[in-house]
């Protein structure tokens, strides 16, 4: 794999942060959600690139790569709601506008790495599951392509800062622990400094000691990776065998430009919405309106915690432009209550300060300037989140008798949206037309909606799932409240939303069904559903209608000459065709094994004439007599680039 050092770009670093300062200690973390029936997600990261373009392919030219000298693993059952999981620090990265991160991960086929073994990962990436008959899966997580990464376009600004802290990286900054490990100071202290505060209502003292040389602060960016949407259920094979790929929609942030919505859910009355897993079947999303004005669509979400606290973060906002938000409030075994105009501002002075290394306290020191939010300390082994004021201007090492982290401490600004209180409903489920009229992109979500009453609404998201790829249903039927809306709008001044209950405009139990691809346009939003009027465990089925192109983007080919290495081998297998680490479309093989010396393979209608349309292949394979024991997955390094043309072709060879 090609390495290019940050000097590579072609001006000297010395030379550069001698004429202009440089402030390019940066951190990367991930964060994101999960639907409760997860216990694990682990993924594992050997490599962060980062590139001025954002349509550069993995290939192209432009990137600064880091690799990472131990991959990490970070598991997003628990880097969520808050918490961050650190996937590096302290990158010298160059003063400038990076408009795409790229993410290599390692994949679930490799050797194990220390990282993942040491969490208790069977896969370095694996996603842990229980379905709704209550069997547990550990299966692999499978990546498309990862050899290419997951690119994710963005706004990441680093600034030009201290010349030391580029030059000097982590040594530029020296901390004298006062227990035997030692953390990282921060800031702009000198000399020891002692303060007490509170977490959770207990109050403690820190002594923080060390000389900081008058470091700025590390950039902090982080990735969100959204796994309603992204963590795919599929099925193959005969018998059935289950699986899970990864097709990342992920989003990356600059945490000084982001904020979170917070409340509370009272769990106390509610019955039924404790999911196979032990977990509240209960999660909070943001929503804004789609592009084209028709509907409401996730922007982030968060599940909802044992104790009924959600934290949705990151969301992104500015101190001149706040963002409105809609909180959807849903779950199958919950009326749905959605919260509107939720104004999500920053304060006039974000400033995030983050610490890498060991905080061992009692409390949260307050010492420095005062910000109030929700303070979050994260690692991939232990995480706690409060609410409340913190004020740190470095790393707190100490002794403790109470509670150790390890991990990144970031200062959230936060809205409320106050305590809520849903209902109990009972449920159905729904699940596609097992012979649909037409066929919907590999990479469609479904999507499950309501619209509540009054001028100028339009449906908003309520539920979503992925359909499997290869089948064209779900692989598990997604299960829908029966019940009214609870419904309010969010003020500044009020600590509760008041909330009024009604039924939809589809009707108590009824939703809007409609299928969304990148690229494509939005569904018609025709196709309604209706809860059953007797009670069933068999799904309600929908036929969607087929999506088309977005306006501006072409319709592509692509052509595939496929040879069996070893003809016989399999007779059963799917081509897969992927973009930035996002499923896009998928065509049988067993036409092709079945001829024994290989043959054409069309994709259709793929998107063509559009940036993001660079393509690259991957294939599963496997023989009949034993999927599970003989499938094979391969990727491939040739790239089928449709971003200037509508068609493309390649040959390759499967193993």
């Amino acid at each position: 794999m090609r390495h290019r050092t940050p000097s590579a770009l072609g001006i000297p670093l010395a030379g550069l942060c001698a004429l202009a300062g440089c402030s390019s200690r940066t951190d990367v973390s991930l964060t994101g959600n999960t639907p409760a029936q997860y216990s694990h997600v682990w993924v594992t990261t050997q490599e962060v690139w980062f590139n001025n373009s954002a349509t550069a392919g993995p290939d192209d030219g432009g990137w600064v790569q880091f690799p990472l000298s131990t991959p990490t693993t970070v598991d997003l059952v628990q880097e969520n709601g808050g918490n961050l999981g650190t996937i590096t620090t302290d990158l010298k990265l160059l003063p400038g506008t990076y408009a795409q991160v790229r993410v290599i991960p390692v994949d679930a086929s490799m050797a194990l790495t220390t990282s993942a073994q040491n969490v208790g990962a069977l896969y370095n990436a694996e996603a842990d599951y229980v379905d709704s008959s209550g069997t547990t899966h550990q299966l692999p997580l499978e990546l498309l392509n990862p050899d290419k990464g997951i690119g994710i376009q963005a706004t990441l600004r680093v600034p030009v800062g201290s010349v030391g802290a580029a030059l000097g990286g982590t040594g530029a900054v020296a901390g004298a622990a006062t227990s035997s490990t030692a953390g990282t100071a921060i800031g702009t202290t000198s000399g020891a400094t002692t303060g007490s505060a509170a977490i959770g209502g207990t109050t403690g003292t820190t002594t923080t000691t060390g000389t900081t040389g008058n470091t700025a602060p590390n950039n902090e960016f982080a990735i969100s990776i959204l796994g309603t949407s992204d963590l795919v259920q599929f099925n193959y094979g005969t018998p059935v065998t289950g699986g899970i790929m990864l097709s990342s929609h992920a989003s990356a942030y600059d945490l000084t430009q982001v904020a979170g919505i917070t409340g509370q859910v009272t769990l106390t009355d509610l019955t039924g919405t404790t999911s196979t897993s032990g977990l509240p079947a209960i999660q909070a999303t943001a929503e804004v309106l789609s592009a084209d004005g028709s509907r409401y669509v996730a922007v982030s979400s968060a599940p909802v915690s044992a104790d009924g606290t959600f934290l949705i973060y990151p969301l992104a906002s500015s101190t001149s432009g706040p963002v409105d938000y809609d909180v959807v409030i849903h779950g199958p075994g919950i009326a749905t209550i959605i919260i509107q105009s939720v104004n999500v501002t920053l304060p006039s002075s974000n400033t995030v300060t983050s610490t890498n290394g060991t905080a061992t306290t009692t409390g949260t020191a307050t010492t420095g300037t005062t910000a109030t939010g929700a303070t979050t300390f994260s690692d991939t082994t232990s995480s706690t989140s409060t609410s409340g004021t913190t004020s740190t201007t470095g790393t707190a090492t100490g002794t403790t008798s109470a509670t150790t982290t390890t991990g990144t401490s970031i200062s959230v600004a936060s809205v409320s949206v106050g305590t809520l209180y849903p209902r109990t409903a009972t449920t159905y489920s729904a699940n596609l037309a097992t012979a649909p009229a037409e066929s919907l992109p590999a990479g469609s979500l479904i999507g499950f909606y309501q619209t509540l009453g009054g001028s100028g609404q339009v449906p908003h998201l309520i539920e979503a799932a992925p359909i499997d790829p290869f089948n064209q249903v779900l692989a598990e039927a997604q299960a829908l409240s029966t019940e009214t809306i609870d419904s309010g709008t969010w003020t500044a001044t009020n600590a509760n939303v008041t909330v009024v209950s009604a039924a939809p405009v589809e009707g108590a139990g009824g939703y809007t069904v409609a299928a969304t691809a990148p690229s494509y346009a939005g569904g018609v939003l025709t196709t309604k559903i209706s809860a059953p009027t007797s009670s069933t465990t068999t799904p309600v089925t929908v036929t969607v209608p087929a999506l088309t192109l977005a306006s501006g983007i072409a319709s592509g080919t692509l052509s595939v000459t496929v040879t069996e290495a070893t003809p016989g081998k399999y007779d059963h297998g799917q081509l897969l065709v992927s973009s930035n680490g996002q499923l896009v479309a998928t065509a049988p093989l067993d036409a092709v094994f079945a001829r024994g010396a290989g043959g054409a393979v069309t994709v259709s209608a793929v998107p063509a004439e559009t940036p993001s349309a660079l393509y690259y292949l991957s294939v599963r394979v496997w023989n009949s007599s034993d999927p599970s024991t003989t499938l094979q997955r391969q990727w491939f390094d040739t790239a089928l680039d449709l971003r200037t043309t509508a068609s493309g072709t390649t040959q390759l060879t499967v193993d």
